[in-house]
Parts: C-alpha cells; structure tokens; sequence
C-alpha cells in the first residue's frame, strides 16, 4: 500500500474500499439465483436495473444524505495454520452519494478507525506483542476525504491514494441473491504488492457481506437498505507490529451495518471520535465537502 512500511500504514479498509480501480458488477448466475425469491419480491438480478439497485441501496445511498456506519470485532495472528488473539478493531465510516446518471454515483468517504484491548475493548496506545515479546506502538486510522464514482460495472476511476501507486488490485461485486426475503451482497477486495517487487510484500484481502430485507431493495421509496454488514480480512502484518520476515498473517473478522445518527455508533466509539478528532462528528458535511477542494 519505495518503503512498504508508510505503503502499508496507510491503508484502511475504506482507502480500498473508496478508491480501487475498474470492476465489474457480475451478471446474476444460475448458482446464486432463487427465481421464486426474486419474483415474490419483485425483484430480477439477471436485470441490470435491480442489481444496480441493490447494489446502491446496499453499499451506498440513492439520496444525498450522509451515509454513516460501522463494524466492531477482532483480528488474530495465524502462524502455522493457527490462530491467536491479538487485538479488536472499531471502524466507522461516513459517505455521501451522489448521482451523476442512470448508471453512476459519486462519492466521498472518510473513515476513522481504533484498534482496542482484545479483554477490555478499549483503544489502545501500545501492545504487547506475543510473538516478539516486543511493545510496539499503536496508531489510529484516519483516511480521507476521498471520492469514488460507483457504476453498473464497479468503480470508474482509480483511488488517488498515492499508498495504492503501483499495487495489484482487483474488485469485484458477487451477483445479489436471495434467502428467506434478505437479499446478500458479497463484495471482495484485494490489493497487493506485483510479483518482482523489491521490498516487502504486502497484501490484503477482504470480503465484505451485505444484507437488507428484500422489500426494502424492491420499495422505490426506500433509498438506502442494509439491515447488516459484516466483515472478513486476511492481511499482511501490520508495519506497526514489527513482524518483518515473521511467518504468518492476520485475520480479522467484524461485524455492523449503517447508522441513522451519530447516537447509534457504539458510545465509546463516539466518545474515543471526539476525543482524538474531533472534526469528524463536529461537522461531517463540512469534512466530506472539503475533498471537493
């Protein structure tokens, strides 16, 4: 995400999310679809219209509103196949949608992010790392403003974080399906480092897991729907855990979805916000606006 080291301290989950390149929204395959699902709800993923629907009633917003949300959960370590607990994570994003036509949405995303006490939940500013013995330093992550433009086939224009210059990156939307009146969207990301390149590797994967009740996409009047969202990652070491040519990587796992109002973040969330950026709850139309300059 040259010196991988600030590549990779750069990036969050929304930096990839934000800003990758082209991708493509696939068209819905018989292994996914419930055709007797999809006609009760009223809904047709082999219908591009639907799938962009829910594509942006699910990730994003059909209005301009600010779109707030985020996860809570856990990250380990895996070494030899096994897994440890190291740390928790609290992650909330805030976004505003725009649509440009029938087909595309811009948008602007900013994410605040804390990694907590795996036994008390609280944001920590060091860690005892067990396989070093080390105490290292804990950051925070904070990323953006930045700007996206979403489209029927993925994202239309590449991420201008200079941490993604020159990384291998690939996206793309599962077709939406349906079970038992909640329609799934699966999105998947990677970004890493070309095979040849001189230094140290980095990759990060993760799959994301939308869910909103199916009469919501279906309803023209609803304009954002996402009932849940929940979160799988497989990552290099962080930069910040000192683990340079330590087998192993991390795992993290977390779960949330989209909030009506600041007060329906997690409270220490909001408290651990103010507290360290206080912009960002003080006035998030301002924050967002201000990538437009």
């Amino acid at each position: 995400m040259t010196d991988i080291d600030p590549i990779v301290g750069s990036l969050s989950r929304r930096s990839l999310l934000g800003g990758v390149g082209a991708a493509g929204l696939l068209a819905a395959s018989p292994a996914f679809a419930d055709n007797h699902a999809m006609v009760h709800a009223g809904l047709d993923f082999s219908d591009k219209k639907d799938r962009m629907k829910a594509l942006i009633k699910m990730r994003a917003s059909m209005d301009n509103r600010i779109v707030m949300g985020g996860v809570q959960g856990l990250y380990y370590g895996v070494v030899n196949n096994k897994i440890a607990p190291l740390y928790g994570v609290l992650a909330g994003t805030m976004a505003r949608y725009k649509q440009l036509d029938e087909w595309r949405y811009e948008g602007t995303s900013f994410e605040v992010a804390y990694f907590t006490d795996w036994e008390t939940g609280e944001v920590m500013e060091t860690f005892d790392n067990p396989y070093t013995g080390e105490t290292v330093d804990v950051p925070h992550t904070r990323m953006g403003p930045s700007k996206i433009i979403i489209g029927i086939d993925g994202r239309e224009i590449p991420s201008d974080n200079p941490a993604l210059a020159g990384m291998d990156i690939s996206h793309r939307f599962i077709p939406p399906r349906i079970h038992n009146g909640t329609v799934i969207l699966v999105e998947e990301v990677h970004a890493g480092t070309p095979d040849g390149f001189k230094g140290p590797n980095f990759h990060y994967n993760e799959v994301t897991t939308y869910r909103a009740r199916a009469e919501d996409v279906a309803n023209p009047d609803v304009k954002l729907a996402n009932d849940s969202t929940h979160f799988n990652g497989i990552v290099t070491w962080r930069p910040w855990l000192k683990m340079t040519g330590h087998p192993g990587h991390l795992f993290g796992t977390a779960t949330g979805g989209r909030y009506a109002s600041v007060e329906e973040y997690p409270t220490y969330y909001v408290e651990m916000t103010n507290k360290y950026h206080p912009d960002v709850f003080g006035d998030t139309a301002a924050l967002l606006a201000s990538a437009d300059h």
